[in-house]
């Protein structure tokens, strides 16, 4: 990575962008979120579906649905991007933005889900962890290569492999766009307080200078997964012990008061008005920030043992009758292009494109040169392994006991 106190934002302000992000809409979805787990999980194991009979060759539409602030134009249906797919291949596209948490959208559809029935959609994108557990449920399709030349051409490598170990040859599954965590902190005020220009470790969240200055996401996944991190663990295959230690260790800085609060994406306001000064944060949050408040007010970095990457994921459901046309939708956003248009136009999440990099940096290099929309060290990025149905309910309770009462 760059290094930490060089500005990732420098020269952002002239970017055509939306202050308002992906993770916003997340803000009142962690603890909470987290509790419902439980009735979130697949029934009865992995089904035996098959695809629903595909009318793509006489029926020229497909419905997508997404996250909140994720699609250039402000999410209008007429975005740029979905007018040039319309345009180039004839389909039109219903773009919904339906899904607001990835619990309360699988509750919506579950039913179908498990019937192999038509959903509304005929293809959605769902953060890793929910993924898997579609998939691991067989309720979505196989992807069919041959439709996505694009993508075998373009998927960059980090997104397959062991990491990703729900599907690592990306069978069923593809990124839409990566979502970085690691330390954010207010420039100005963590000067002062500690003389230093940046943080560089998850060890400067615990320093003294800044005790009950601290705040955290209330994502189990991105706090846990940072703070395992930096204990030295491979958060792709750490143990309940690992997972327990670092808890304890969270426990100790809330009890202490070092911890000031465990939010949602309200944790922007606390660095913004000084009530914090440093936190585990979302950087694609943090770019937005400054370019809302005209200046950078706000740092982010990296630590040195390394983030938390997540990806929202295409899926697409057994009950999809436009499954061809949902596979050309895809591999029309792979085109690197496309993808850079997406980064220049105010979607300041990681694209899993090759390409998309240069050509972006060739149109605004410093959209090209952020670190937090086009890492340079994916070495840095470390997937929070997927859990099993008992650990998701065991982990998920205990790290809502441990946030609670916490402002």
């Amino acid at each position: 990575m760059s290094n930490p106190q060089n500005s990732v934002f420098h020269n952002l302000k002239n970017s055509a962008a939306s202050p308002v992000t992906r993770r916003t809409v997340l803000a009142g979805a962690g603890i909470g979120a987290a509790a419902m787990t439980l009735a979130a999980c697949a029934p009865g194991g992995a089904k035996h579906l098959t695809a629903a009979k595909d009318l793509s060759s006489s029926q020229h539409v497909v419905t997508w649905d997404n996250w909140p602030y994720y699609m250039d134009g402000n999410d209008n249906p007429q975005s740029p991007t979905i007018k040039g797919f319309e345009s180039q291949t004839g389909i039109k596209v219903k773009y919904q933005i339906n899904i607001d948490d990835n619990n309360t959208y699988y509750a919506r559809i579950k039913n179908q889900l498990a019937a192999g029935k038509d959903t509304g959609a005929d293809t959605f994108c769902l953060t890793d962890w929910m993924a898997a557990r579609l998939i691991n449920s067989g309720y979505v399709q196989e992807l069919d290569y041959k439709l996505l030349p694009n993508v075998a051409k373009n998927l960059d490598p980090f997104f397959k492999g062991k990491a990703w170990s729900y599907d690592s040859d990306r069978t069923h599954s593809l990124p839409w766009k990566g979502i970085i965590a690691g330390i954010g902190f207010h420039k100005e005020n963590y000067k002062k307080l500690t003389g230093k220009d940046a943080p560089t470790s998850v060890a400067d969240l615990w320093a003294p200078e800044v005790a009950g200055k601290v705040v955290v996401l209330s994502e189990m996944r991105d706090t846990l997964g940072v703070m395992m991190l930096a204990n030295g663990v491979d958060i792709t295959a750490f143990t309940t012990d690992d997972f327990n230690k670092a808890l304890d260790e969270f426990k100790g800085y809330v009890k202490s008061g070092q911890i000031r609060g465990i939010k949602g994406n309200s944790y922007i306001d606390d660095l913004k008005n000084g009530d914090a000064v440093i936190g585990i944060i979302w950087a694609g949050d943090l770019v937005a920030t400054n370019l809302e408040l005209g200046k950078e007010v706000l740092g982010a970095v990296i630590p040195t043992t390394g983030g938390t990457f997540a990806c929202d994921n295409y899926l697409i459901p057994m009950g999809s009758q436009h499954a061809a046309n949902a596979h050309a939708l895809i591999n029309y956003y792979y085109d690197p292009a496309v993808a850079a248009e997406l980064a220049l136009n105010g979607v300041y999440y990681v694209p899993p494109v090759k390409g998309a990099k240069e050509i972006a940096t060739a149109k605004n290099p410093a959209i090209g040169s952020n670190e937090l929309i086009f890492p340079s060290d994916w070495s840095k990025l470390h997937q929070f392994r997927p859990l099993t149905p008992k650990e998701d309910n065991e982990f998920s309770k205990a790290w809502s006991d441990a946030s609670n009462g916490v402002v």
